[in-house]
């Protein structure tokens, strides 16, 4: 069977909805998963992290340059923390074809600290399952990059169990700064991880990324980097030099606990004289939960209405 076929048969397997933004070289697995098309990219992950709030596993499919969009909640989500995994299948235009401009969406594990996985034909099917089981252990989005070489490929028909996991909301009690040191807890953990999964196959050689051929070896888990220094010097990939450049990258270094309101001694709220304090009271009172958008509402997550589930 073709990429294109193989890809849709794992979201249609791993996810419970499924968002899409269509353009080359995606359009048509957008169509094979049956995907929603939404208004814009952000609009697409935006839902998807609604679904995950409510425990269901979703995917967005984009194009490289749509992956622009979703930057804003794709970097807050990492911070903000998520419950079903999210996943955003990303297809790059390397060439380009069908684009203005090309692009590599693997930068983006670095720029919103996320699992990123680039599969070859013979493990679409557990890539996708590791990206939603990543998602959820780190709880933040995940990010597959796909590429016209792997969407047109013929590939073997591998099915992989679905493992659901369960992320984790960040701790209301947490100041912004204490949120920024649990996401870097979890991207020390993710390092570990790419490390140490089955999916690679690293042993020296040339490494090759995605569906490239006449490779002695096999990275899958491209952010953060899959092996040491030395075994990533020669890198084979579609686009740029990606592993290679970031081989030297390092875990943060996480010092101390997390600040918390109660140890900072404080936490913001509205004005006194605020005109919504009367809503914000009623959703209180009735146990409703709201997510919190930009501006003063995001206060609503502090004391002494701790009503937001996520901003």
């Amino acid at each position: 069977m073709r990429g294109i076929e193989a890809l849709a048969l794992a979201l249609r397997r791993s996810a419970d909805c499924w968002y899409a933004v269509p353009g080359y070289p995606v359009s048509e697995l957008a169509a094979a998963t049956g995907a929603l098309l939404t208004t814009n990219e952000k609009v697409a992950l935006e839902y998807a992290l609604g679904d995950s709030l409510a425990g269901r596993r979703a995917a967005v499919i984009v194009k490289h340059v749509g992956l622009n969009a979703c930057a804003d909640p794709l970097v807050h989500a990492t911070a903000q923390g998520l419950r079903a995994g999210v996943v955003v299948v990303v297809g790059d235009d390397v060439r380009p074809v069908g684009s203005d401009v090309t692009g590599d969406s693997r930068y983006y594990g670095e720029v919103a600290q996320v699992p990123v996985l680039e599969p070859y034909g013979e493990v679409i099917a557990p890539a996708i399952e590791a990206a939603f089981e990543a998602s959820e252990t780190f709880s933040r989005v995940a990010i597959v990059r796909v590429t016209p070489d792997l969407l047109d490929a013929d590939v073997p028909e591998i099915h992989a169990p679905r493992s659901d996991r369960r992320g984790n909301l960040v701790d209301p009690g947490l100041t912004m700064a204490g949120r920024a040191q649990v996401s870097d807890q979890g991207t020390r953990a993710m390092f570990a991880w790419s490390r140490s999964s089955p999916l690679n196959r690293i042993s020296g050689g040339t490494v090759g990324a995605g569906p490239v051929k006449e490779v002695s070896s096999r990275a899958v888990t491209v952010y953060p980097p899959p092996a040491s220094p030395d075994l990533l010097a020669d890198t084979r990939e579609i686009g740029r030099p990606f592993l290679a450049e970031h081989r030297y990258i390092t875990p943060p270094e996480v010092a101390g606990e997390p600040e918390r309101f109660s140890s900072r001694g404080y936490s913001r709220t509205f004005c006194r004289d605020c005109p919504f304090h009367p809503a914000f009271a009623i959703l209180r009172d009735r146990g409703m939960q709201a997510i919190c958008d930009a501006g003063c509402t995001i206060l609503a997550m502090n004391p002494p209405y701790r009503i937001g589930i996520a901003t």
